[in-house]
C-alpha cells in the first residue's frame, strides 16, 4: 500500500506525479522499503491519497490512470476516529484464508499456532491441514469445513488471528461486534473468555450443533415486519442482517414452504449452504448440555465494550458473565441490523470488517441503511 499526502489538493497530485517518475527512474528499488518510506518517513497532511499495488509496473500503470476503483484520494480534517471491529459469522469460510498471512506475518502465524495446539483435544485434529492443506487435500478439506464442528474453531481461530494482527499494527478497536459465533471472538478480545475456555466452548458449540437434525436456512430480502408474518410455528427468524435483510431458519420442509409462499409474493430469496437451522427452535434440545459446559467456565467482566447479538445493544456485566445469556445467544436471533444502529448514533465511526469476507461491511453500509429506511 503506498501512502500519499500533501497540505493542498494541487500538492497531492504533484506528489503523485512525483513518485511515479521516481519508480519509473529506479526500477530496481524494492517496492515495499518505499512503502515503507512514504508511510512511516513523510508527515501526514490533511489531503491524502492510497493506492494498494502488486509491483511496480502495476503502481505506475494504476497511478497514471488513477482509477477510481484502486486509487482513493480523501481530505481528511484532523481527528481521532474511533475504530469498530466486527467480527464474521458463519458461512464465510474457505480453504486457505488468511494464508498468504500465515505465511509471512509472524504475529497472526504464532496466534493461528496457539489456537490450533489448544483446539486439538477438543476437535481430534490438527485444524491447520484444514485451513492450509496440501494440494491434493484441498477438495477433503474445503468437505471439513462445511461441518459446523470444524467451521466455527476454523473462524474463531482466523478472526481471532486477525484482529491481534492488526492491534499489533497499532490499530486498536474502541468497541466491537461480532455476528454469531463472531461474539466470541469479541467477548475473548474483551477479556470476557480466557482463550483456552473460548476455543473450548466454541468447539463444544459447534460439536452439539453438528449433531441436531439438519436443517436449512433462506436469506429473505425484507424487514422483519414483513417477514414475521410468513413464519410457521416451526420456523424462527435466524437474523436481522439489515433493515431489509433478513434470515429465517428451520426444517427443510418447512423453509421448502416458505420458498413457495414467498415466491408467491415475490419476495427476492437467496439459498445458503448451512446444513443445520442456526438461531432456531431445532437449537432447543442442545441448550441444557451446552449451559451446563459454560457454568464450568469462568466468566468476566468486558474490558472492551461490545454490541450483544441478543440485545442489538451494548451487553452489560451481568449478561457477559451469565451462562444464560450465552445459551440464549445459541437460540435467539442475531440482531446485528439493531446492533450497526447503535453503533451508528456516534458519528465518524470507522467501522472494519475482521473475519474472511465482506458480508458484514456490506450490512453496515450507511447508504445501504438509508436506502432501506426509505
Amino acid at each position: 500500500m503506498l501512502l500519499f499526502s500533501a497540505k493542498t489538493s494541487t500538492a497531492i497530485e504533484t506528489v503523485t506525479t512525483n513518485i511515479v517518475a521516481h519508480l519509473q527512474q529506479h526500477t530496481s528499488l524494492n517496492l515495499a522499503d518505499v512503502a515503507y518510506t512514504l508511510k512511516v518517513g513523510r508527515r501526514a497532511f490533511n489531503h491524502r491519497r492510497m493506492v494498494v499495488c502488486q509491483d511496480f509496473d502495476d503502481a505506475v500503470k494504476v497511478l497514471n490512470s488513477q482509477d477510481p476503483q484502486r486509487v482513493f484520494t480523501h481530505y481528511q480534517e484532523p481527528c481521532n476516529r474511533p475504530i469498530m471491529f466486527m467480527f464474521s459469522g458463519q458461512g464465510a469460510q474457505y480453504v486457505n484464508m488468511g494464508k498468504e498471512l500465515y505465511q509471512s506475518e509472524p504475529i497472526f502465524k504464532e496466534q493461528v499456532d496457539q489456537c490450533c495446539e489448544l483446539l486439538k483435544p477438543h476437535i481430534g485434529l490438527d485444524l491447520r491441514t484444514v485451513l492450509y492443506p496440501s494440494e491434493q487435500w484441498v477438495q477433503q478439506a474445503t468437505q471439513q469445513l462445511l461441518q459446523t464442528a470444524i467451521t466455527q474453531p476454523a473462524l474463531f481461530v482466523i478472526e481471532y488471528a486477525l484482529a491481534h494482527l492488526w492491534m499489533a499494527w497499532g490499530v486498536q478497536p474502541e468497541a466491537m461486534i461480532g455476528h454469531s459465533i463472531g461474539e466470541y471472538v469479541a467477548a475473548s478480545l474483551a477479556g470476557v473468555f480466557s482463550l483456552e475456555d473460548a476455543l473450548a466452548l466454541v468447539a463444544q458449540r459447534g460439536k452439539l450443533i453438528q449433531q441436531l437434525p439438519t436443517g436449512t436456512m433462506l436469506s429473505v430480502q425484507l424487514p422483519e415486519h414483513k417477514v414475521r408474518p410468513l413464519l410457521k410455528p416451526e420456523l424462527s427468524l435466524a437474523a436481522s442482517n439489515s433493515p431489509s435483510y433478513c434470515v429465517v431458519s428451520g426444517s427443510t420442509e418447512a423453509i421448502e414452504k416458505l420458498t413457495t409462499a414467498a415466491t408467491r409474493k415475490r419476495c427476492r430469496l437467496s439459498a445458503t449452504a448451512y446444513f443445520h437451522a442456526f438461531h432456531s427452535v431445532m437449537m432447543e434440545p442442545i441448550i441444557d448440555s451446552y449451559t451446563q459446559k459454560l457454568q464450568l467456565v469462568k466468566l468476566n467482566t468486558p474490558q472492551i465494550p461490545f454490541v450483544s447479538n441478543v440485545t442489538g445493544t451494548w451487553i452489560t456485566k451481568a449478561e457477559a458473565t451469565d451462562p444464560n445469556y450465552w445459551a440464549r445467544h445459541l437460540r435467539q436471533p442475531v440482531r446485528f441490523s439493531e446492533g450497526v444502529t447503535e453503533l451508528f448514533k456516534q458519528p465518524k465511526r470507522i467501522f472494519l470488517e475482521v473475519g474472511p469476507g465482506r458480508t458484514l461491511s456490506t450490512f453496515s453500509r450507511p447508504k445501504s441503511l438509508a436506502i432501506a429506511k426509505k
